[in-house]
């Protein structure tokens, strides 16, 4: 077995089941090439600039050698002929034709610069445009996607992917047509030599492509090879940042450092065999070039002997002959950033077809959420749902709350709680059953009518890089300063954010890092109450809070919670106890429902959590707000 065998089984099977492998054969794909054809000519203006300045710089490329070539052919080769021809002296007619050669070198710097600038102005639109699409079209999509999508892979698609896509704006496209230009054109101009040796060489160049398919196909698979160990090095580096602390907490360093140089030998190895390949196909098409050049040669210089061409023509056909050969070096080049390029577009372009989960209802059926001062109603009627199918993780859930009331969800880790948050928020859709919001079935509500009315407070805390103002804005962009103020008193956190050492404009850093667990806690609250939601959503949000800074917390939770439809999992054992109502999740099921008071004397699963949960407090059911949670 290879060293990198292991690594090799357990990442791309896991990429080909996500859908990231593609046909790794396919060397060419038209329908990708149209799509990024189309991309290109969406900036009309660039677009035709660009090709039309290719064309012309092809032209020029054969016009000043075939210049070059007459005055070798006329005046020089010919002079008495020039002569009476033309009534110029030969050496006139020598000047005439550096004269025109010198004019056409600089029209052709200019071009050649004109060129440049647009082609990289259309690949910048095109980069800008693919950036922006990608970034809106993850807005779009639903959570499904992200669980089982590593951050790593998305963020290969904007960069090294939309990287390659980019050369192949800049490079491959206005390239493939000077070149394919370059060589109708001298191939027009060797038949104007000679006829039967301008059919020598395009009866053999058909030849050589096809003597090259197998290399070809090699290329397409080693590229699509590299570009997807670049997606597993990005992937794994950004999980290794992202739990730098459990990595180190726990010793792995050494594990993950051998991961990882698996990895990056498994992408060497993948640019190695693309060497390999390039280092055979660039070769071939060189000695393709040479042999059929030489065979001209030959023949021309028969047909020469025998007077059926002149010395002059077989000299001019011989140039053009080098004109129309050079363009496949720049071919070959181009064709290795093409092979990159479609490996790069098949994974944009899959992103930006991945459909979005169908949370938006039709346009006929959608029905706006009512924006009232109360608190929502929300209903479940015998509602099922799975993450994957025939894998349910709720089955026949049914309750009803009312508006203002808050609902206490309780069970063991992978009970179903957070799948229930997640249905009330639509970010998923139930399979079976009917969810109602304000009596409206959830499945003709639109996301943001129902996301715009709600607050969300997750264990997490995440907060963006910013200020401490800025991340409680970030639930209402055009709060007044008077309004964040007003929420920071609201819940009695003002004070303790004014003695941070820049009082709100007081930087988090990345994910909040600056701040206490606390702080980063209140000012999760601030940004969920700004919004003033009539749905609050607490999943776990108090787990992991401080005790320097529990009491402002409980404070503040009961302000937050207050007239509002609230869904509590996990909370503290003092907000469990003042719940409205009680739902104990176990595999998927309601198992007991009801308040507080009420499952304790039942003396069934929840007593016997509460009973746990007391125990590992401070022993006392009194001690409530030292009690942990479900």
């Amino acid at each position: 077995m290879s060293q990198h065998s292991k690594v090799n089984q357990r990442f791309l099977t896991a990429m080909s089941q996500a859908g990231e492998r593609g046909d790794r054969t396919r060397p060419f794909d038209l329908a990708l090439t149209m799509r990024l054809a189309r991309r290109m000519a969406s900036h009309r203006a660039l677009f035709v600039k660009s090709m039309i300045l290719a064309t012309l710089l092809a032209v020029l490329n054969v016009t000043i050698p075939f210049v070059l070539t007459e005055t070798i052919r006329q005046p020089i080769g010919n002079p008495e002929e020039f002569d009476t021809r033309f009534h110029l002296s030969p050496m006139a007619g020598i000047w005439i034709g550096v004269a025109l050669m010198v004019l056409l070198a600089v029209f052709w710097y200019g071009v050649m610069r004109w060129r440049q600038m647009i082609v990289a102005n259309l690949a910048e639109h095109v980069v800008y445009d693919l950036r922006r699409g990608i970034y809106l079209h993850l807005q779009t999509l639903g959570l499904d996607f992200y669980d089982r999508t590593k951050v790593g892979r998305i963020l290969s698609r904007t960069t090294s992917d939309i990287e390659a896509l980019r050369r192949a704006v800049a490079m491959v496209a206005p390239r493939i047509v000077l070149s394919a230009v370059q060589m109708v054109y001298a191939l027009v101009i060797m038949f104007y030599y000679d006829l039967w040796l301008g059919l020598l060489v395009l009866l053999i160049a058909p030849i050589f492509y096809i003597a090259t398919w197998k290399l070809r196909d090699g290329l397409s698979s080693s590229h699509r090879a590299v570009q997807e160990s670049y997606s597993l090095i990005t992937a794994n580096l950004a999980e290794s940042i992202a739990g730098i602390r459990i990595t180190q907490a726990f010793v792995r360093e050494n594990e993950n450092r051998k991961l990882f140089n698996e990895l990056c030998g498994l992408h060497r190895d993948r640019h190695m065999r693309t060497a390999r390949y390039q280092g055979l196909y660039r070769p071939l098409i060189e000695i393709a070039a040479q042999i059929t050049v030489a065979l001209a040669l030959v023949i021309g210089a028969w047909r020469a002997e025998s007077s059926e061409m002149t010395v002059e023509d077989l000299i001019g056909f011989m140039v053009m002959t080098a004109i129309f050969f050079a363009p496949l070096n720049v071919i070959a080049d181009m064709y290795n950033l093409t092979l990159q390029a479609m490996a790069g577009a098949e994974r944009v372009f899959r992103l930006l077809d991945t459909d979005p989960v169908g949370l938006e209802p039709d346009e006929a059926n959608a029905i706006p959420l009512p924006d009232a001062d109360t608190g929502m109603a929300v209903q479940f009627d015998q509602v099922a749902f799975s993450y994957i199918e025939g894998r349910p993780v709720l089955q026949d859930v049914s309750f009803e709350v009312q508006p203002g009331q808050t609902i206490a969800l309780v069970g063991h880790t992978g009970s179903g709680k957070t799948s229930i948050i997640n249905l009330v928020s639509k970010f998923y859709l139930h399979d079976a059953g009917t969810i109602t919001l304000d009596g409206i079935n959830v499945e003709n509500i639109r996301p943001q009518d129902i996301h715009s009315q709600m607050g969300i407070v997750s264990q997490e805390n995440f907060l963006f890089s910013g200020t401490v103002r800025d991340n409680i804005r970030f639930s209402k962009p055009d709060a007044t300063e008077s309004e964040v103020v007003e929420v920071c008193e609201q819940l009695g956190c003002l004070s303790m954010f004014e003695h941070l050492q820049q009082g709100l404009d007081t930087e988090v850093g990345e994910r909040g890092e600056s701040l206490s667990m606390g702080q980063r806690q209140l000012v999760c609250f601030a940004r969920a109450l700004l919004a003033r939601p009539r749905l609050l959503i607490l999943d776990e949000a108090t787990s992991s809070v401080d005790t320097v800074t529990e009491a402002i917390v409980q404070d503040a939770l009961e302000t937050l919670i207050a007239d509002r439809t609230s869904f509590v999992v996990a909370h503290r054992l003092s907000t469990i106890r003042r719940a409205d109502l009680l739902l104990v999740i176990d595999h998927g099921h309601i198992v007991e429902r009801g308040t507080h008071e009420e499952l304790v004397a039942l003396n069934g699963t929840y007593s016997t959590l509460h009973e746990e949960f007391v125990r590992l407090g401070h022993g006392s059911d009194d001690e409530e707000d030292n009690g942990l949670v479900m």
